[in-house]
């Protein structure tokens, strides 16, 4: 099977710091996978990179076309959404309004409407506050409204970062379950970065381990979870 996200030797940077150094992986269609590492190991700074949103060279190929050379918002087009960390939901507008600016890049019509009670199906508490400013939400519902959001776009690659962050266990575990339904349900491919190893491992396919912004394992879930060194690092065990 074809790659959907193929990045080959990437390396990126803010200014003269090199924060990624020369790292490839690739992501299949309709798959998890998990990028892990300490704080400053660059996972965030993946995203980005993929994204366009800091300096990078190398390779980035999504469906076998070359977008390293592109805009954040051509890349947006072309069916790759990010969460990023901190969530970045549009605190002023309400929760149906930042549903709908997450299908911008879309032309309007009645599937779009259709997304947005999808998306109310899929997290009721949004429905619930559908009116509500996003700002005076919680942070678990803020987290719901960023993915929501996000999906409003019909990506073909979902881009989190640090889903869990600031969220209660029960909440991580829910927000968690909902990511695993929508892949299953829609057949979303993503990219999640995140500090909860035992979450993350639990509903990927693919893991990914960075250190000071290169890659020093990968394997399927099960071998990453399997390995030593992963287990006391990350694992707690």
């Amino acid at each position: 099977m074809s790659a959907l996200l193929d990045v080959r030797n990437l390396t990126a940077a803010y200014g003269s710091l090199t924060v990624l150094h020369s790292i490839s992986f690739s992501i299949q269609p309709k798959s998890i996978t998990t990028l892990l590492g300490a704080n400053g190991a660059g996972k965030t700074s993946t995203l980005r990179a993929i994204c366009g949103m800091i300096s990078r060279k190398g390779e980035v190929m999504l469906e076998g076309r070359a977008i390293q050379a592109m805009r954040t918002e051509a890349i947006a087009r072309l069916g790759v959404a990010h969460v990023p960390d901190g969530r970045g939901t549009f605190l002023t507008l309400s929760v149906e309004e930042n549903l709908h600016m997450g299908a911008m890049a879309r032309k309007n019509g009645p599937d779009i409407a259709e997304d947005v009670e999808r998306y109310y199906e899929i997290f009721p508490r949004l429905k619930e506050r559908r009116s509500q400013q996003a700002g005076t939400l919680s942070g678990g519902e803020q987290q719901m409204l960023a993915i929501a959001r996000a999906m409003m776009l019909r990506p073909k690659l979902l881009l989190l970062d640090e889903p869990s962050f600031g969220l209660a266990p029960r909440i991580t575990e829910q927000i968690f379950e909902t990511l695993g339904e929508v892949r299953r349900t829609l057949g979303t491919a993503m990219l999640i970065v995140e500090q909860n190893a035992n979450l993350a491992l639990g509903i990927a396919d693919q893991a990914y381990v960075l250190e000071t912004g290169s890659i020093v394992m990968s394997g399927t879930s099960a071998e990453v979870m399997a390995d030593e060194s992963i287990r006391a690092s990350y694992l707690g065990y």
